[in-house]
């Protein structure tokens, strides 16, 4: 009796790319490798499985939701399929590379495999390619340099009015951190601002009573709104008048000086309300988008703990490009 063949399908998530659009990818693959071998920076490989445990180490709690774990039958810790780069960049650079002198600055070409909550849990695999600028200190001209790059690859590759926007995670935690409230009412505080939505932003403080004095509740607020041009800072600082606060505008207000010195200051948006990534970035925080696709075409910042995690102490910044959200831009012209 002759066997029914099993089904011939793929993973949920993954799938095969023909010829033709192996072709694009290749030639965005190209464009943007150029560029960032001419800001100097040097590949890396990383493996496709990690423990969990240890990569669980550089990876924020909404990362941790997405890994597709499994259990290792020759030693029986959990393993993971990598769904991101960066804390794997992390790893090497704290064990394999820490000999070697400051700064460091890697890229790679890997693909990743993650859970996407939208639709149901289900994993998608991502071509990520991405950066990763390793220094003994934090610098505007080092936040300035990766955002600058990644214009300059969005510029080689013949993207046509695209955006960069530019928020600092830091400062919104800075105005956060003297908030005396329950966990769960940051919670919601910072799902309102990162949803601009002002009204119910507004009914939340409210519930607060006296908890939160009138100048923090004036910042929540105008939070949902800095979003803009350079005045955005000059508003926010006259608002807050915290010098930890102003600490952090300023420095995003050099990074701005430095990028519009390079000639992209018309490609950039300022973002102050951005609250993506808040448990893993430590300051500055960037998306680029262009016209016809609703998806980030590279996102990225600042995540200065990362590498101490894996016990050495450097700071880091670093974004990645989604290849296939770039060719969507190409498909959709």
């Amino acid at each position: 009796m002759m066997k029914v063949p099993p089904a011939i399908s793929l993973p949920q998530g993954v799938r095969d790319i023909l010829p033709e659009e192996a072709e694009k990818i290749a030639g965005i693959e190209s464009s943007i490798l150029s560029v960032f071998n001419g800001y100097g920076f040097k590949r890396v490989i990383t493996p496709l499985l990690e423990y969990v445990d240890v990569l669980s180490l550089g990876m924020g709690r909404e990362l941790e939701k997405s890994v597709l774990k499994f259990m290792d039958p020759s030693t029986g810790r959990v393993m993971a399929i990598r769904p991101d780069i960066t804390p794997q960049v992390a790893r090497l650079v704290a064990t394999r590379m820490r000999d070697c002198p400051l700064p460091l600055k890697l890229y790679y070409n890997e693909n990743v495999l993650r859970y996407q909550e939208r639709g149901g849990a289900r994993p998608e695999e991502v071509l990520q390619i991405g950066a990763e600028y390793v220094s003994a200190e934090a610098s505007p001209d080092i936040d300035a340099e990766m955002i600058v790059m990644a214009a300059d690859a969005l510029k080689v590759l013949g993207i046509k009015d695209f955006k960069i926007d530019i928020g600092d995670v830091g400062f919104v935690k800075k105005v956060l951190s003297r908030l005396r409230v329950e966990e769960s009412q940051i919670k919601r505080i910072k799902d309102a601002v990162a949803k601009k939505d002002n009204s119910g932003l507004e009914l939340i403080l409210d519930e607060t009573g006296d908890a939160i004095d009138g100048r923090d509740r004036e910042i929540l607020l105008a939070l949902t709104t800095f979003y803009g041009e350079e005045e955005v800072l000059e508003k926010a600082k006259e608002i807050s008048g915290d010098p930890e606060d102003v600490k952090s505008l300023d420095y995003l207000h050099s990074v701005l000086d430095i990028i519009a010195s390079k000639g992209f200051r018309d490609s950039i948006t300022i973002d102050l309300g951005e609250v993506r990534g808040f448990d893993y970035y430590t300051g500055i925080i960037f998306e680029g988008f262009a016209m016809g696709v609703g998806k980030p075409l590279l996102s990225g910042g600042r995540y200065d703990t990362l590498v101490e995690r894996y016990g050495y102490r450097a700071r880091s910044t670093g974004f990645a490009f989604n290849v296939g959200n770039i060719v969507r831009v190409f498909e959709n012209a």
